[in-house]
């Protein structure tokens, strides 16, 4: 369809820009999807929808050559407005805009308002996904999966890459699904479920439930091989039941869980700290301002209340932080020995024969060398050293030649110059003798 040619030219026109400007410039194409029930048996086919997709760029942004920012709702209120124009058996009873920069939160409350048609925006995301705003009526209904351009696979790549942008949140206190599900842009259990898969694919990644919220961490010891199988699952059950000793694999898990618990607590009383402690340095400034001992009094109570708080607050995150060390410690004693085991290293022994028999090839490879250089065979006959040799001495009289020919001007321009009229190999002239004068009276 011609939507998109057609607004994309009239930007270009009312800011004045060339020909060569249009063809660089997205938002061009514009596609129509008709969807058609057949009826009679199939003997006649009745359009039930018609939907309109068009790209929506910020062009005079792109072609002052500007930072393009998100879509606004004038934009989309101009595209919707050019549907009015046709008939109204053209007229799409959908309207889908896409923008790579997103939309901005006044175009996304255009969605809410209902048509005809239908609006669906879609915005692009940073890490790779789709932000897609569809109507109330739309949601719960089939037409809602034609707008989700993500698999299953590619949601997981772009939790993992959430996971290690937060990767020292992952391996301290943890993430929530509710904080993942926000930077994902999608459902909460649909997170959780993406959760599950990661943690299915590598086995460092476990969960943990913390006050009802499932939070999502990483325990330094993995179980062996890239991801926890079924089997070995099973076999961690039946150890539990049967009241076995736990690996050294289960044990960390264990105490990456109590870690990660003690981590969100002493996270919650930080945050009351911090209250408390805004509210401390705000009394202390209205005191510092107040005239009146009476207000002075009623501050002088509160800021002894609050500071009393912070007393308490502060001692129980210090048993955290004290309980977190001793964990932490202990697991990475745990991992380290754990790590030793698991990677098999040669012995002493070993190392030593293997480094003999190195330096036996290494030594009979050199003296192999040796020998080889000392009697190797150039295939030259004495004539062609003589014929050789003659080529050298002739080399050196040219270059013997050319010095003396550059010195030579040299010499002549360094003599003296000789007097005017004098000539070499000319016997000087006699001198002439003056005339004596008559002398007076």
């Amino acid at each position: 369809m011609p939507d998109g040619v057609d607004s994309v030219r009239a930007e270009l026109s009312r800011l004045t820009m060339g020909r060569d400007m249009f063809e660089r410039m997205p938002g061009t194409r514009t596609l129509e999807f008709r969807f058609r029930r057949r009826i009679l048996g199939g003997l006649f086919r009745r359009t039930v929808a018609r939907l309109r997709a068009q790209v929506l760029a910020p062009i005079e942004s792109l072609a002052r050559g500007q930072e393009p920012g998100p879509v606004g709702r004038e934009q989309v209120l101009d595209a919707l407005a050019r549907y009015e124009l046709l008939p109204r058996r053209e007229r799409p009873t959908a309207a889908v805009f896409a923008s790579a920069t997103g939309f901005t939160a006044e175009a996304r409350a255009l969605v809410e308002a209902g048509g005809p048609p239908s609006l669906i925006l879609m915005g692009g995301r940073a890490d790779g996904g789709w932000d897609v705003s569809l109507p109330p009526a739309l949601r719960g209904s089939p037409w809602a999966k034609l707008f989700e351009l993500e698999t299953q696979d590619e949601r997981l790549k772009r939790l993992l890459y959430h996971l290690e942008q937060d990767a020292h949140l992952l391996d301290s206190r943890g993430l929530s699904i509710p904080v993942l599900a926000e930077k994902l842009g999608v459902s909460p259990a649909r997170t959780e479920a993406l959760v599950r898969q990661a943690c299915r694919s590598e086995s460092r990644l476990m969960t943990v439930v913390h006050d009802g919220t499932v939070h999502v961490c990483r325990t330094p010891l993995g179980e062996e091989g890239n991801a926890m199988s079924i089997r070995s699952r099973v076999w961690s059950r039946m150890r539990k039941l049967l009241r076995l000793k736990p690996t050294v694999a289960e044990r960390v898990r264990e105490l990456t869980a109590q870690r990660v618990r003690l981590e969100q607590q002493r996270h919650e009383i930080d945050q009351k700290t911090d209250k408390l402690e805004a509210e401390e340095r705000q009394a202390l400034q209205q005191g510092a301002k107040t005239a009146s001992d009476a207000e002075r009094k009623q501050l002088a109570s509160k800021l002894m209340r609050v500071r009393r708080d912070l007393r308490r607050q502060r001692a129980q995150a210090n048993i955290f932080t004290q309980q977190i060390d001793i964990i932490g410690t202990h697991v990475h004693h745990l991992t380290l020995a754990e790590q030793g085991k698991r990677l098999e290293l040669p012995k002493a022994e070993d190392l030593t024969r293997e480094a003999a028999e190195a330096e036996h090839v290494i030594s009979g490879l050199a003296a192999n060398a040796d020998l080889a250089r000392s009697i190797e065979v150039t295939g030259e006959t004495p004539l062609m050293e003589q014929e050789e040799a003659d080529i050298m001495a002739e080399f050196q009289q040219l270059a013997d030649s050319r010095v003396a020919a550059e010195a030579a001007p040299a010499e002549a321009s360094s003599a003296p110059a000789e007097p005017a009229g004098e000539r070499p190999g000319t016997p000087p002239l006699p001198e002439k003798k003056e005339s004596a004068r008559p002398e007076m009276g």
